[in-house]
């Protein structure tokens, strides 16, 4: 199986649209792919920059209407997360005024993808040799039924054949996060790649097949982990690319 941290991450493209002020429970990375961008955290206001990292429920907006910005989501209790945290040491967020910087903050070689080499990082922090077989076929489960909004936590441990609590501390101590969480996520990526690219679709049709009850829990959720709804999301769809080419 490819990296499973993978599904804590969410990555963004957005094409010269500025982002009003807002916040949201998700560590984010903000890069451009050609001009420097404008960004106010916490009421400073930073010209000209590359990027910046900022914690969860800091307060930033940004003026990009020139620029491409790449947009990396993640989960703060994840491993990437925690090594972000560790990074930042005291710092609510960093601010990077050019890209080589930015390489340095996060020890990415020169030529590197950047999403990718992102991802790895957290990857470096799963022991493979000790990767519970259980945990691979606990994800393979969550991606075949996180759609229906009857997902229990105890069919999920009946499968596996281990108690809840042992199956929770189990993915937790391999995974880095929740299963909860991981199944929000997943349920919350396939949303927004649905949102993005299948505009046929209403919003409460793709709430209800990405697993959740309803479109108003989708929005709360989506607003909570990434300082946006559903609609905003959709009326920005022309400007915004999933950056991969399948959500799960």
């Amino acid at each position: 199986m490819k990296n499973p941290t993978e599904k804590l991450i969410l990555g963004l493209k957005a094409d010269k649209s500025d982002v009003e002020i807002h916040q949201h429970s998700a560590f984010q990375i903000v890069f451009t792919e050609d001009y420097p961008f404008q960004t106010s955290i916490n009421n400073t206001v930073h010209q000209n920059i590359f990027g910046f990292v900022i914690r969860p429920q800091v307060a930033h907006s940004c003026v990009c209407s020139q620029s491409i910005l790449s947009v990396i989501n993640v989960e703060p209790f994840s491993f990437l997360g925690k090594i972000i945290a560790s990074k930042l040491k005291e710092n609510k967020s960093l601010i990077f005024e050019n890209k080589r910087s930015f390489q340095t903050f996060f020890e990415i070689n020169q030529d590197s993808e950047v999403l990718q080499a992102i991802i790895n990082i957290g990857e470096t922090e799963i022991d493979k040799s000790t990767f519970d077989e259980r945990i691979n076929k606990t994800i393979l489960y969550i991606q075949q039924n996180f759609q229906s909004d009857k997902f229990s936590i105890q069919d999920l441990a009946n499968y596996i054949f281990l108690s809840p609590s042992r199956l929770s501390s189990l993915f937790k101590q391999q995974i880095g996060s929740s299963i909860s969480k991981y199944l929000l996520w997943t349920r919350l990526r396939n949303a927004i790649f649905l949102i993005l690219m299948k505009k046929d679709k209403s919003i409460t049709e793709i709430a209800l097949e990405s697993g959740f009850y309803d479109s108003s829990q989708m929005n709360k959720y989506m607003y909570q982990m990434f300082g946006i709804t559903p609609s905003k999301l959709r009326i920005k769809s022309d400007l915004i690319q999933f950056l991969e080419t399948e959500p799960n």
